[in-house]
């Protein structure tokens, strides 16, 4: 029987020792979300399902706030981020120039996943048709060590012998795939932290390519992927897929991720400050620390993207909504910042 942790660490053979037997699962227990199928839905493969995903929520749900912007409700007003016509008139590219752009985006992505990912009877044979009673019972040591390390003998013992099964398959099930999202989110924000940051020091780049983006000085829904040709495969396609890869994740995992990646963008150029909202309440880099970024004031400031500002905190380059306040002259200080510099310089 185990009685100190060293144990646990020197064993070469699972199976051989009876705590470990006694919490490798002898069936699968699988979750809800879990299906064997060739893929989620038969009418489609989930490798295409998984480039259909984040096109089909990304218009979906800019839609849904074009139809707020559209419809005036009070409630969604008194939330604006921005208000003035004469602030949206600041805009320099039109919807037509937006939609082809987002679209061509969307071609882009797709084309590059179609590439990236291997054929769906390798999907199928890699990560659908798994052993997972052999990579539960792989994972039995690994969780008995880390209780044994983080509650001790005795607790750790204790805890295994009434809950070890359960907890084993909880974190194959659960706890890893979890990890491995939030794993991904900050891989996807490590990525455009420092391209973001690149395209905005380096004159050239930010001339020729990432001064596109910026032609959306108030941002809305549908403009989110609003960025030059070269921008667009480098920033969110390619970030997104080495992501994935690096993080492990399947390609059913990576549908999700690249669903809830679609959604957060759109919602972080919204322009509303909704409380409510589970991408603003979750994360601190949402619409309105986004849009501090698209205004004169912040162009230097809050390159992080899509989900945490980590990145901005350690390097010191995060404006909040009161230091970006600060820069706004007091006359015209409300809902909309326009920068002093640039009320000056049209007045």
């Amino acid at each position: 029987m185990l009685h100190h942790i060293p144990s646990v660490i020197r064993a070469s053979n699972a199976t051989a020792l009876p705590l470990l037997e006694m919490i490798t699962p002898s069936s699968a227990g699988y979750p809800i979300y879990h299906t064997d199928h060739r893929s989620i839905f038969p009418q489609i493969s989930d490798k295409h399902l998984s480039l259909l995903v984040p096109t089909v929520l990304y218009w979906a749900c800019s839609l849904g706030w074009h139809f707020l912007d559209t419809m005036k409700f009070p409630y969604f007003e008194k939330r604006r981020i921005h208000e003035s016509p004469e602030v949206m008139a600041r805009n320099k590219c039109t919807v037509a120039e937006v939609v082809r752009a987002v679209m061509l985006q969307h071609l882009i992505q797709t084309v590059l996943g179609l590439v990236w990912f291997g054929n769906e009877e390798s999907i199928y044979q890699t990560e659908v048709k798994v052993n997972h009673l052999g990579k539960m019972a792989a994972l039995a040591p690994k969780v008995a060590k880390g209780a044994f390390l983080l509650l001790g003998p005795r607790t750790g013992e204790a805890v295994l012998r009434s809950y070890g099964e359960g907890l084993v398959r909880w974190v194959y099930w659960w706890g890893i795939p979890a990890a491995q999202l939030v794993f991904a989110f900050f891989l996807l924000d490590t990525w455009q932290y420092f391209l973001h940051r690149l395209f905005h020091t380096n004159r050239f780049l930010y001339k020729h390519v990432h001064s596109v983006h910026h032609r959306l000085y108030v941002p809305y829904a549908f403009g989110a992927l609003y960025n030059h040709p070269a921008e667009a495969f480098l920033f969110d396609s390619l970030g997104s897929v080495v992501a994935h890869e690096l993080s492990g994740m399947t390609i059913r995992q990576a549908i999700l991720f690249f669903a809830i990646s679609s959604i957060k963008t759109v919602d972080d150029h919204a322009g509303y400050r909704l409380a409510w909202d589970p991408c603003q309440f979750l994360f601190a880099n949402n619409a309105d620390y986004h849009d501090i970024h698209h205004q004169m004031y912040g162009l230097k400031s809050n390159f992080s993207q899509p989900y945490f500002i980590n990145w901005d905190v350690l390097l010191r380059t995060r404006m909040t909504r009161a230091q970006a306040s600060a820069k706004v002259r007091p006359s015209v200080r409300s809902k909309t910042a326009v920068p002093a510099t640039l009320i000056d310089k049209t007045e």
